[in-house]
């Protein structure tokens, strides 16, 4: 093996590893998106629900179906 095989297989392995680098801040960057999504999902179910049981719990107190 030649210096500038040598040279060229090094280069190539930087490259390399600053791509893995890069790859892996854009993973972690994507879990915190995912996780920010899924916490924002979960209260709008949670708002949903509460709304839900309340016009529920209002339309009994009113008389229900006999009113």
């Amino acid at each position: 093996m030649s210096q500038e095989d040598f040279n060229t297989v090094r280069g190539d392995l930087y490259a390399m590893d600053k791509r893995l680098a890069l790859l892996e801040q854009k993973v972690t960057q994507i879990d915190t998106n995912v996780e920010k999504i899924a916490s924002a999902l979960g209260w709008i179910v949670k708002i949903t629900g509460g709304g839900l049981l309340t016009g529920i719990t209002a339309w009994i107190i009113k008389g229900g179906l006999g009113g």
